[in-house]
């Protein structure tokens, strides 16, 4: 008999494509051929996008994304804001000043903040420092979020109650993500790194680490698939003496729907798949004689796949 067992969980498996390509394009390449470019968001993937990698330094699907408000997404094409001249800079979230200006800064820095209150319409100033992730949970916790800024209006509004030479938060921000739009954390950059103006990453086969470059750079890169894994094992089944004929098909069937049956009594709940193997001769089944006691032939059990 043969037993074929499917797993119901899905494996991530990587593959190194040796082609020269931008990030873009190379995205596109494993959205076609693939699932997408490699989402290495754990330790084990990492060492796995590492040893597929080997000597080469390759695009995985990682990339900072465009600017977006808090509430309500991504920024339209045409869109207001109030840059500074000389901004935005390489920072990744966005306070407003006091002249009305905007200034990216590090997310870890702390200031005042600006919440928007869905229930009166109003940009409510709040005079606590915190980082600017402490301050979105503020916002959203105890009002609507953090501010959106759409119109020369309300950038006056906010910018009128701050001191003269203060700044504070907005919800203005950009983001590392992985290409299926998930966010990346806690991540193995290289020495040096990131490059706050360089937006797409790769992983250094030999070190797993991570580097940003320009995202039109030519290099090799990392597409995975998710799969079902599977096994394929030949069991001996040994059966006692009786009247049935085990060539007739139904007989064949009906000792296959019994192991079926025995295999989720054992709490086997994947996918398996049973068949009868024929041998050289055609035939399924032979007859043993018996060259030792019984119970001491050598069995394999199904369920144990």
């Amino acid at each position: 008999m043969v037993c074929h067992l499917q797993s119901d969980q899905l494996v991530r498996q990587l593959h190194l494509v040796d082609l020269q390509k931008s990030w873009n394009d190379a995205q596109q390449y494993c959205r076609d051929e693939y699932i997408d470019l490699a989402i290495v968001n754990s330790s084990a993937l990492i060492q796995e996008a590492q040893k597929r990698a080997g000597s080469t330094e390759a695009w995985i699907g990682l990339f900072k994304s465009d600017w977006k408000w808090s509430q309500t997404g991504p920024v339209q094409s045409s869109w207001f804001n109030m840059w500074s001249p000389g901004q935005p800079g390489t920072d990744e979230c966005v306070t407003i000043f006091s002249d009305g200006s905007w200034f990216t800064r590090p997310c870890s820095a702390t200031y005042f903040f600006f919440c928007y209150d869905a229930a009166t319409n109003k940009h409510i100033q709040v005079k606590k420092s915190m980082t600017w992730s402490d301050a979105q949970s503020y916002c959203r916790q105890t009002y609507t979020d953090l501010s959106t800024i759409n119109n020369l209006q309300d950038n006056t509004q906010a910018a009128s109650v701050l001191s003269l030479n203060y700044q504070a938060w907005i919800g203005l921000y950009r983001n590392w993500m992985w290409s299926n739009s998930s966010t990346a954390s806690n991540l193995p950059w290289g020495p040096g790194q990131p490059d706050d103006s360089l937006n797409c990453v790769t992983i250094v086969g030999s070190t797993g680490s991570f580097n940003s470059h320009n995202c039109d750079d030519q290099r090799p890169f990392l597409c995975s698939r998710d799969v079902k894994p599977s096994a394929s094992r030949s069991v001996k089944v040994q059966l006692r003496a009786g009247s049935a004929d085990l060539n007739d098909p139904t007989v064949q069937e009906s000792i296959l729907q019994q192991v079926r049956e025995k295999l989720v009594e054992q709490g086997i709940r994947e996918e398996v798949k049973l068949r009868w193997r024929t041998q050289p001769d055609g035939k399924i089944f032979h007859r043993e004689e018996e060259t030792a006691p019984p119970g001491d032939s050598e069995k394999e059990d199904c369920g144990s796949v």
